[in-house]
């Protein structure tokens, strides 16, 4: 399903944002900010740093505050001869291949969440607009998205004969429909220029250091997303709309007139409602035109989503209404993935369904949205108990990630102890300590909400304790202190 985009980029101070807007609903968002830890994409010189055998992988110092992880299987295998003597040394043991201290040229190809370090990979890719340059690795492949066998049969002979006097291997984008031989030779021609330069300023740079930034938003917008469904790139920022017009006139001519400078008073993300519906994207409640909801929950292993009829009872059907709000929900829930960036796995409990094919007929649905997203989304099947599996590829840290900290005062859990359940702790305290012959005269002190709870349950009778609310302090929160120290 192709719908019509309009791209916003915004620069204020130095955060820089890129919108992209479908049938006027936030659909992605991207930020480049300093310290920003969305690096997938990025080539950096790196010193490994510990190698495990047990695991069979490597830890490498990228010069970021944590280190990156490489898998032996991610290492490149400078090897002659062919393919199975290459998968044969493939499963070369880690410390067989790399040793503390040497140096590699390594690319993020995934930031990963919480404290664990990004995941690397030898494998040097390079994107373009039209091609993705392979370096070192022999292999020809055509986007999916084309899907004329003779236009893609046309495309992958271009490739081999792109490739076939060189190491190099490449992936025609679905953006390279319909070019002739002339542009695609073009392009790969500056990203072996790339490629070059980067080895080249590899031998000058001290490990470890960044030899390659993918994060430009600027190119990512005109090289990964400028195409005929784009009604334009909007900017209200002079500079952002000089770089944009620069690289469009460079990579798309026929398309540069859609860069477009805004000059209104009212920035283009307020005319969007863009910050409000960021806002909307960090909550668990997502409420469908129809009534419906749905109730998203990240966690560490994977992202959970319950679909529920809300206020939508239906007038007739009531297998039709199920069907209605379980259709709606997955096109809800793929624009919610691709907004809040989420990645890995992810199940999905729908609305249970009676009628027969019901249940098929959400199955494509959810497909034909999945189709829409850039990341790589698979629709697995339905489980034996209902339940819809699903897996999209992690990038970058998702939406809530980049925008969010983990509350002090609950930890990341969502609640805090009650106030009756403080109050009855504290006087269980007050029990152990006068069990055990403390008979000190106490005050104890705690938020006023557990004090009432205190005075109702009461306290044990010939306790010299004294009660002290205080304003400020949170639910799970009490003390006890010797009255003489307040005196």
């Amino acid at each position: 399903m192709v719908m019509k985009q309009v791209l916003l980029m915004e620069r204020v101070m130095d955060q820089t944002r890129l919108a992209v807007v479908e049938d006027g609903a936030l659909c992605e968002l991207y930020i480049q900010r300093p310290n920003t830890e969305n690096i997938s994409g990025n080539v950096y010189l790196g010193r490994v740093e510990n190698v495990l055998p047990g695991m069979n992988a490597a830890f490498v110092d990228i010069g970021l505050e944590k280190n990156g992880f490489l898998s032996a299987s991610d290492i490149r295998l400078f090897a002659q001869g062919d393919r199975a003597l290459s998968t044969i040394l493939g499963k070369a043991r880690i410390e067989k291949l790399v040793r503390p201290g040497q140096q590699l040229l390594v690319q993020v190809i995934r930031s990963q969440p919480g404290a664990k370090g990004p995941r690397l990979s030898c494998y040097i890719t390079l994107p373009g607009r039209y091609l993705v340059l392979l370096a070192g690795v022999k292999y020809v492949g055509v986007s999916r998205k084309i899907e004329s066998d003779a236009e893609r049969d046309r495309l992958y002979r271009i490739g081999l004969s792109l490739t076939d006097d060189g190491p190099d291997g490449l992936i025609v984008r679905t953006a390279a429909k319909g070019l002739d031989a002339e542009r695609l030779q073009a392009e790969y021609a500056i990203l072996k220029a790339q490629l070059e330069d980067m080895k080249r300023n590899a031998g000058y740079t001290a490990a470890p250091g960044l030899i390659y930034d993918d994060n430009d938003l600027a190119l990512r917008a005109v090289r990964d997303m400028l195409t005929e469904d784009v009604e334009g790139i909007w900017t209200d920022d002079e500079r952002c709309f000089d770089r944009l017009l620069t690289l469009a006139k460079a990579m798309t001519p026929d398309l540069a007139g859609r860069v477009q400078r805004h000059n209104g008073d009212t920035p283009l993300f307020d005319l969007y409602r863009v910050d409000s519906q960021i806002d909307r994207a960090l909550e668990r409640y997502v409420w469908l035109d129809s009534g419906g909801s749905l109730v998203i929950d990240e966690t560490e292993a994977m992202t959970v989503v319950d679909v529920n009829t809300g206020k939508n009872t239906g007038k007739r059907d009531a297998d039709e209404t199920i069907l209605a709000i379980n259709r709606e929900a997955a096109r809800e829930l793929m624009r919610q993935l691709r907004l809040r960036d989420i990645g890995g796995t992810v199940i999905v409990d729908f609305i249970n369904m009676r009628r027969a094919g019901d249940a098929q007929a959400l199955m494509s649905a959810l497909r034909e949205y999945a189709a829409s997203d850039r990341n790589r989304t698979r629709v697995v099947d339905i489980t034996a108990l209902g339940l819809v599996e699903l897996t999209r590829k992690r990038v970058r840290q998702s939406l809530s990630k980049q925008l969010t900290h983990t509350c002090s005062d609950c930890d990341g859990n969502g609640a805090v102890p009650s106030h009756e359940a403080t109050g009855r702790r504290a006087l269980r305290d007050l029990w152990r300590r006068r069990r055990a012959g403390d008979a000190t005269a106490l005050r104890l002190e705690a938020a006023p909400a557990v004090c009432g709870w205190i005075k109702r349950i009461g306290i044990p009778g010939g306790s010299a304790v004294q009660l002290s609310p205080i304003e400020g302090m949170g639910a799970g929160e009490y003390c006890f202190t010797p009255m003489e120290s307040k005196l």
